[in-house]
């Protein structure tokens, strides 16, 4: 397997400095990668930087959801959906291993006022979804009677009762999807870095943007990169990005309205569940998501104006207790508490907007393409599910470009039947590598799932790493399914530098282990030590960096509070 680490990084800084590419991509979120890869894959030379680590914005915060946006038919935004449902297909095909279809349950009760819309209009909003999905007869949407409803979720109300609606859309594991998209961007000739900063902007005579000043994040050294087309895809950052060109500002005629989504992390066994759940606001009119999803079951969303620090949005007490008050009016018999949650995060939509929507969930989920005058490319908006389309959007206008300024060709976008790394077996072929694992390897039922469907095909690189070094098939966190070899792999093929990097966003432990990721963090450093070379110093900073990280933007907001209380009433003792 092709390395992708600190050395490629190192490369790739040389590369940047000492290249000019046909096209620069500045953020390395889902819509930064795809772009990346669409303009690799055209055939174009292509650089991609990011400032922190990949995905480690909105990209690896949301509801984890491959999805057509049903509740977008009641803002009549049919063509959103048709897209999305189209993309949902699509990514199913090419990245089979994060991308799983899945049953999603709306109840129906006697009383009108306990159901999100009236259930004819939500039957006839499924019949629209069905249609706008196309040639799907497998997985249309059902009615289901009030004793099938509770036994996909026996602590459901039971009162009042009437059955439920069962239709299909897809999970997904965000911040996988990026690096393995970011990977194949790779394999394909692109030159990649994360921990790289944009400081500025340089401009050839002609006044039109030629090339990006950047900062090594690591070493603080500064050099500039030359590019004939420069693409913004930073999401809620665009406007900061834009603004870095004293020209930009005066040409924005929409805005960027950070939308926060806060979700919250809870145990399988308190929240039992077979199927996804969508369950009506208390507050507002919207749902919140139950989401049975690598053995533990996230909840959420909130959508609400964000105005904050947007690197580290988190999830605050009052936002945290509006959803478990929802949640436990629809699962009464769950009766989840404060300590039920093992984690919570925070994400941000990168909504666009001309001011005129009232609220956030007015605003359509539909992306934004412009161009400043001095040539900048800036993508903004969208959704997870679309990040595809997007791209291949902003690269035939980035094409076009080279082509009129530059008379440089490329092919068409061909990414609707390229394969993502990971996704060269089907769904059926995985689920038979998760028995062989069992049997052969040894592995547990959960650990053999785990790597299959977290690594697709690359699963056979973790196995070899287990066969070298018996002590990597541990597990990082008792009764948690994630191995050892898992964080010697980031380090070596999915460039995970600090971390913060494998234990958020490479193996997802900070959200579904919660405290058990701190736990971890000193065997799990060790093992990234001996790949990247850190002494003593280094592996205490990198604890201490990341048991920050983890507190300030995944610990649970109620275990943050208690915490607080302890350390007063020790101030007062002493």
């Amino acid at each position: 397997m092709s390395e992708f680490s600190w050395n490629t990084r190192r490369k790739s800084l040389n590369n940047l400095a000492n290249t000019e590419f046909d096209v620069l991509v500045i953020g390395g979120g889902i819509t930064g990668s795809g772009i990346a890869l669409d303009a690799a894959d055209r055939g174009l030379s292509v650089a991609l930087i990011e400032k922190r680590d990949f995905a480690s914005g909105t990209s690896s915060r949301s509801t984890k959801l491959i999805h057509g946006g049903l509740r977008y038919l009641e803002h009549f935004d049919f063509s959103l959906v048709r897209e999305a449902l189209q993309e949902r297909a699509i990514l199913s095909r090419i990245a089979p291993h994060l991308v799983e279809t899945f049953p999603f349950v709306i109840p129906v009760y006697r009383k009108l006022q306990q159901n999100y819309d009236h259930p004819l209009k939500m039957r006839a909003g499924l019949l629209l979804y069905d249609l706008l999905a196309g040639g799907d007869r497998v997985n249309r949407h059902r009615r289901l009677s009030a004793e099938e409803a509770l036994k996909l979720a026996p602590q459901l109300d039971s009162e009042g009762l009437r059955g439920a609606l069962l239709y299909y859309d897809a999970l997904t594991d965000d911040s996988r999807l990026v690096i393995e998209v970011i990977k194949t961007a790779c394999s394909r000739g692109a030159t990649i870095s994360n921990y790289t900063r944009l400081l500025g902007f340089t401009k050839s005579v002609d006044g039109m943007i030629s090339g990006a000043r950047l900062r090594d994040e690591f070493t603080g050294q500064s050099f500039v990169a030359r590019s004939k087309v420069l693409i913004n895809a930073t999401g809620v950052w665009v406007e900061d990005i834009i603004r870095l060109d004293e020209s930009g500002e005066a040409q924005l005629s929409k805005r960027v309205r950070p939308s926060k989504g806060v979700h919250l992390t809870v145990s399988a066994d308190r929240l039992r569940v077979s199927s996804a759940w969508l369950i009506p606001s208390l507050k507002n009119h919207r749902f919140y998501f139950v989401v049975p999803w690598k053995g533990k079951v996230n909840v959420g969303t909130t959508d609400t104006d964000y105005i904050g620090d947007k690197d580290s949005p988190r999830a605050e007490r009052a936002e945290a207790e509006e959803i478990l008050a929802a949640i436990n009016q629809y699962f009464p018999a769950a009766r989840l508490k404060p300590s039920d949650v093992i984690s919570s995060w925070a994400g941000l939509r990168p909504l666009i907007t001309d001011q005129r929507a009232v609220k956030t969930s007015e605003i359509s989920r539909k992306e934004e393409l412009s161009e400043t005058a001095d040539g900048l490319i800036s993508i903004s908006g969208g959704k997870l599910t679309t990040y595809r389309r997007m791209a291949r959007s902003a690269m035939d206008l980035a094409a076009a470009r080279l082509s009129k300024r530059y008379g440089i060709k490329s092919s068409v976008s061909r990414t609707e039947d390229l394969t993502i790394s990971g996704g060269a077996m089907k769904r059926e072929e995985l689920k038979r590598a998760v028995l062989r694992l069992i049997d052969t390897e040894k592995l547990s039922p959960q650990s053999a799932e785990h790597l299959v469907f977290s690594y697709g095909s690359n699963y056979r690189h973790l196995i070899e790493l287990m066969r070298e070094d018996d002590n990597l098939r541990k597990p990082l966190v008792e009764g948690s399914p994630e191995l050892s070899a898992e964080i010697v792999y980031a380090a070596r093929h999915e460039m995970a530098l600090t971390l913060s990097d494998a234990l958020i966003r490479r193996t997802r432990l900070a959200v579904l282990a919660g405290e058990g990721s701190v736990e971890c963090a000193v065997e799990a450093a060790a093992l990234m030590a001996r790949e990247l070379g850190w002494d003593n110093e280094e592996i205490k900073r990198q604890i201490e960096n990341f048991i920050s990280e983890f507190k300030k933007e995944y610990e649970s907001p109620f275990t943050a509070e208690a915490r607080s209380t302890q350390r007063q009433h020790r101030e007062k003792k002493e």
